[in-house]
């Protein structure tokens, strides 16, 4: 969906970071250099973390999006989530005075608080994807969809919709809004997706987010390998 006044606009930011560790590899490769019965010691314990950061390798996505935007809704829930199902082990989400101006109306606005206030309050990756998943699945009831998803993932409602309704809530629309009016170039369209903070090549992340991600890595996690991608 177009932007219009950009400037206007205080977007949510939903930020994904999918990490792949080569443990396999890694291990393998420093086991094959112990001789049998040896013991490690300390030296060859700090050799395995060095060893083990080297190969973590990350992708950090960030979703540019609006509550109630169609575009926004179909793309979180046909790529987002089933991104993240495809790469569970992988991924981890991360992000009073205010005015601000939604293009579906006050709703929107409601609605986009309660969703920065669910990214704020909840912790488990999974957990805040699927709740954020339900609720833009059925946004125009913003209240009540936030107690119906709240239940169905054993959350409790009322710390994010008072949140809401605090000076929290604006304030942390209002933190979204300074990270999407700094990204460069500006945002044009949503929703907009950076990866590693790059927000080139939009159709094609707009049409395979998933394909995308995996040209990123180095070594493919087994969630990447039955898709014909050319590695990056």
């Amino acid at each position: 969906m177009g932007l219009g006044k950009y400037w206007l606009r205080f977007l949510i930011i939903i930020v994904v970071l999918i990490v792949f560790r080569q443990f396999v590899k890694t291990w393998t490769g420093i086991l094959e250099d112990i001789p049998v019965n040896s013991q490690i010691n300390e030296n060859d314990e700090e050799n395995v973390d060095v060893v083990k950061a080297k190969d973590v390798q990350k992708v950090v996505v960030a979703v540019y999006y609006e509550a109630l935007c169609p575009d926004s809704r179909g793309f979180v829930i046909r790529h987002v989530e089933p991104t993240y199902q495809k790469l569970p082990d992988n991924t981890t989400e991360l992000p009073n005075g205010y005015k601000f101006t939604c293009q579906h109306g006050p709703r929107e606005c409601e609605a986009n608080m309660i969703h920065a206030c669910a990214i704020d309050i909840i912790k488990n990756p999974a957990v805040q994807l699927n709740f954020l998943t339900c609720m833009i699945e059925h946004n125009l009831w913003p209240v009540n969809i936030t107690r119906t998803c709240a239940e169905k993932y054993h959350l409790d409602a009322e710390p994010i919709l008072n949140c809401s309704k605090t000076n929290r809530g604006p304030e942390l629309l209002a933190q979204y809004g300074k990270m999407t009016h700094a990204l460069k170039p500006p945002i044009t369209f949503i929703p907009t997706i950076t990866l590693d903070g790059d927000s080139d090549d939009q159709s094609s992340i707009l049409i395979n987010l998933l394909q995308e991600v995996c040209k990123k890595f180095k070594v493919l996690p087994d969630g990447c390998k039955t898709l014909p991608v050319e590695q990056s």
